[in-house]
């Protein structure tokens, strides 16, 4: 098999499933908000149909999904009764402790058995000091949090405590709180959010995913070429680093008409990185270096080891069974990369569930490795429309 020198891309990438879910549950306050764009992954259909639940009944369906998981048990909290949220055994096994104590800290029992958690509640209680909210293991508590803000019939102050792991999606849901008009007193880590907080639009456009975009833009600079429409310039995204990251090692890119345009690069430069505020880069951007002259250092991400799988192992399993020479890192990787990689067959790579080893191992496939990817629809979680854009079969 030979690398997919005809491949080139040219679309549209479907709505970012971060701006969505946090879109949806703002939307579950203010049913007249009109969200404009598209997503039809997992996690944004989870998200949409368990808030049709919380309304009708008790219990909800979060799939696999650490946003949906999280938000969905602050937003279910703000209502009064028992609720249950169902979730598969892995993703209860991720760090959870900060959402149990933040809920605590709100006056809601809660308890995890087996693969559901059941929030008791009566509505949040004024709380008698400000919230700490632990940002240590994830910024997702506080996203869910402020998110859950509206409305209120009391002022509410948190305070954000521990390393800021992934501070930027945390600001990001700020940034999209403020746009839809939630007022708010930012003094260093301290928050004070009024009560009675209210949408100040009726519309609200969610931009493309740039993490889905960061893979189509990978594969367009490894083989091809890719030109993404309505690329969301001016973005809050985290993974919207990448262009950057394009311009160090050396792929070129430029806007025309609202469009990025990724040109196919052969002489890709290797990069030191560091990705704690975008760890969803590591998997795909590991494998871009692979290809890259000299050795690239992927770094100051621990946190990759608790996502959808551990990320770290996972793409030095890949890398092991295609040859190509690599250091695993506490928080990340050493990759030694080949531009002139000899191509490997008849391998097969267990993306363990995780939608993101999916976009990893499918690059690797359009650059000629015959690799037989197991569990292929895992990527169903974020980009449902992928294999359609890619235009191979895993």
């Amino acid at each position: 098999m030979n690398s997919m020198a005809d491949f080139r891309f040219q679309g549209e990438i479907p709505g970012s499933k971060s701006i969505f879910n946090r879109a949806l549950i703002v939307k579950s306050y203010f049913p007249v908000l009109d969200l404009q764009g598209h997503s039809e992954c997992d996690d944004v259909v989870h998200m949409r149909e368990g808030l049709k639940e919380i309304r009708e009944r008790s219990r909800i369906d979060c799939g696999e999904g650490g946003t949906t998981f999280r938000f969905m048990a602050l937003r279910a909290s703000r209502m009064r009764g028992v609720h249950t949220l169902e979730a598969t055994p892995r993703l209860l096994q991720r760090p959870q402790k900060g959402l149990l104590d933040l809920l605590s800290q709100l006056g809601v029992q809660t308890q995890i058995k087996n693969r559901e958690m059941f929030v008791v509640s009566e509505g949040w209680k004024r709380p008698r000091a400000p919230l700490k909210v632990n940002t240590s293991e994830s910024s997702q508590y506080a996203s869910a949090l402020i998110l859950n803000c509206w409305l209120l019939d009391f002022d509410l102050e948190f305070e954000l405590v521990g390393d800021k792991v992934s501070e930027s999606y945390f600001q990001l849901t700020v940034q999209m709180l403020k746009e839809l008009g939630m007022r708010m007193q930012v003094q260093g880590n301290k928050y004070l959010i009024p009560a009675g907080q209210r949408i100040s639009k009726l519309e609200y456009r969610v931009e493309s995913d740039l993490s889905s975009a960061f893979t189509m833009a990978s594969a367009g600079a490894l083989v091809g070429g890719a030109k993404l429409l309505n690329y969301p310039v001016k973005s809050s995204q985290p993974d919207g680093v990448f262009v950057e990251i394009f311009k160090q090692m050396n792929i070129e890119t430029e806007m025309v008409e609202g469009a990025l345009c990724v040109k196919p690069s052969t002489g890709l430069r290797a990069v030191n990185w560091d990705l704690y505020q975008s760890p969803d880069l590591f998997p795909v951007l590991a494998v871009l270096c692979s290809w890259a002259n000299g050795s690239s250092k992927l770094f100051n991400a621990p946190h990759l080891a608790a996502k959808e799988s551990n990320r770290i192992a996972k793409i030095a399993d890949l890398f092991e069974r295609l040859g190509i020479s690599h250091e695993v890192l506490p928080d990340g990787m050493i990759i030694h990369g080949n531009p002139q990689q000899s191509l490997k067959k008849g391998i097969t790579f267990d993306s363990d569930q995780d939608h993101r080893m999916v976009m990893a191992a499918t690059l690797m496939k359009l650059k000629g490795h015959d690799i037989t990817i197991e569990n292929p629809e895992a990527i169903n979680k974020s980009f449902p429309e992928f294999w359609d854009m890619i235009g191979i079969k895993a």
